[in-house]
């Protein structure tokens, strides 16, 4: 068989290429492509696939120059999508040392070791869980006893809030005349004084005044510790959410990182009362290199089930008493009554009014810029479905692609519209490993229905996948393919690994050039330490890649595979 004929029988492509750079051998390569899901080998020309066949037939394409790899027999797929990733920018700080819920008492003995071995006035961060962010008792009073001069940033593990101490309020310049910010709140005592807990808009403009602290090196740097870690698991590919710094300060502290990887970055609006919206629309240069696209806005309409702050139709099961006679900070409901109402009702809250969501999905009808929205509650959703509904035709908006991010509460009604209008959905397996909380949250009859990525599947509804947690793809598709909260809607692993790649790139619009190992696809690959698809649940975790590649260029390598 002529070098002609391989590729024109294993891709289909009308011209072939006279040679491979690369080829990679004797393996098992899943491709995520429907039309041959496996092959044992591969081969690259410049930075795209130009064939996907057995071992002997790609070997034919290979010339004196070509460099030939031996895969003998290590897992191959296509280079991870993290359809929705988040990157904390910050000054010098010290970790607090915590367990995954700490109690108050935990946390001021944390605190207090950490005082006595870090550097004089150096920031302290830890993440918090519900034990502790529940507690009325911790405020920034109760810190500030602790830790007076020294700034203390505690973030609720949900990143729906934070909770500060004086001098971190401080330091970030947020008085108590700080006005009130879009989708957020400062919480306040009776007497109008910041109580030191801000919450979804509000902590967020403070992660961004605080990025911004700590300076342009720092924010690259960041990036490219991101980007090393991530290719060692074999992502190639970062979709970054509401990263901390503005929009275009993200694209140019990218550009000067450098990195490898691919990068698509979403921004995040905000405007304090009364203000202008920052960041309301595209900068430029949307896309200031091959590697980098910052097109497109994500919104935040609601929190999460854990701390009882995403929309819900039906109140939460185990909703304590929220009138507002009952709320020992009352006066933290001043504001809006038409946004902070449902708080009252134990349904969680709409951050913003429904004249806002329609404002902004109008936006996106209007321009070609992607719109995507933090929506969780079954209410939340409903909300955003109507504005998009109302906005404009079904055949335009399936052309948009508009996102749902996380959508845990899409019953099947909701689930009708999501199809009809073309929505993707991205998933985070990492929302599923919270049963209990959530059966006590939304009791049995709630549980049974949330979360439906099977149903998703099977409707037709594209599905991408995000960490929105914990990085490491291999554990995230462990969680899909078991699926804690509803294991009725688990995932096969191959299912998970497709949503993954060739989902999240349809989600970015870029399914014509990555998410599969196809000719004429870039060779964004991994190739994996172990196998993915047949190992033990308990292996899964310690999987890494060995050879992780980026159009064609190895760009992560353990050394493991030799020419």
């Amino acid at each position: 068989m002529t070098a002609l004929a391989v590729v024109v029988a294993l891709g289909g492509c009308s011209a072939a290429p006279l040679r491979a750079d690369t080829v990679l051998l004797n393996g098992k390569v899943f491709t995520a492509n429907d039309a041959q899901p496996w092959a044992q080998a591969l081969a690259i020309f410049g930075d795209r696939v130009v064939a996907v066949g057995d071992s002997a037939a790609i070997q034919a394409l290979a010339g004196p120059s070509t460099r030939r790899l031996d895969l003998g027999g290590r897992t191959v797929v296509p280079g991870f999508n993290d359809a929705h990733q988040h990157i904390e920018i910050t000054p010098p700080a010290t970790d607090l040392v915590l367990p995954d819920e700490p109690t108050l008492a935990q946390l001021e003995s944390a605190i207090k070791t950490a005082l006595a071995s870090a550097p004089a006035g150096q920031l302290l961060r830890g993440i918090i869980g519900q034990t502790a962010w529940g507690d009325p008792v911790l405020s920034r009073d109760w810190l500030d006893a602790i830790a007076r001069t020294t700034p203390v940033w505690l973030t609720g593990f949900t990143g729906h809030g934070v909770m500060l101490n004086s001098a971190a309020l401080a330091l970030v310049d947020i008085t108590d005349s700080v006005k009130e910010i879009e989708g957020g709140r400062f919480g306040r005592d009776a007497q109008g004084r910041l109580n030191g807990r801000l919450e979804e808009t509000a902590g967020e403009w403070a992660e961004r005044l605080l990025a911004i602290k700590a300076g342009p090196a720092a924010a690259a740097a960041r990036y490219r510790a991101v980007a090393a870690e991530a290719l060692g698991y074999g992502i190639t590919t970062i979709q970054l959410m509401a990263d901390p710094l503005p929009i275009a300060e993200t694209g140019t502290r990218l550009v000067e990182a450098n990195s490898p990887i691919r990068w698509k970055a979403y921004r995040f609006p905000m405007r304090a009362a009364g203000g202008e919206t920052i960041d309301s629309r595209p900068t430029l240069p949307p896309q200031p290199t091959a590697r980098i696209d910052l097109r497109g806005m994500k919104w935040i309409i609601d929190g999460t089930p854990i701390e009882r702050l995403a929309y819900m139709k039906e109140p939460y099961a185990d909703a304590p008493d929220t009138s507002a006679s009952a709320r020992p900070n009352a006066g933290e409901l001043r504001r809006d009554p038409a946004v902070a109402v449902s708080d009252r009702e134990g349904r969680g809250r709409l951050n913003l009014p429904q004249s806002r969501i329609d404002e902004f999905v109008g936006w996106a009808y209007g321009s070609e810029d992607p719109l995507l929205v933090h929506a969780i509650g079954d209410a939340a959703l409903d909300a955003y479905l109507t504005a998009l509904e109302k906005t404009g035709r079904p055949e335009v908006w399936r052309a948009k692609r508009p996102r749902i991010e996380h959508g845990d509460m899409l019953s099947d009604d909701l689930l009708t519209r999501v199809k009809a209008l073309g929505v993707v959905v991205a998933v985070n397996p990492f929302h599923f490993m919270f049963p209990d909380v959530y059966l006590a949250r939304l009791g049995p009859a709630r549980q049974a229905w949330m979360m439906p990525v099977k149903a998703m599947l099977e409707r037709g509804i594209p599905v991408a996948i995000g960490s929105d947690g914990p990085m490491n793809p291999f554990m995230n598709v462990l969680w899909a393919a078991t699926h804690a909260a509803n294991p009725s809607q688990a995932l096969t692993r191959e299912q998970a690994v497709t949503a993954y790649t060739r989902g999240s790139a349809f989600a970015e619009f870029t399914e014509r050039d990555k998410g599969q190992l196809a000719v004429g696809m870039l060779a964004d690959l991994a190739v994996l330490s172990a196998d993915l698809f047949t190992a033990l649940p308990g292996q899964i975790p310690a999987i890494t890649s060995v050879l992780t590649m980026v159009g064609g260029k190895p760009v992560h390598d353990a050394g493991v595979i030799r020419p």
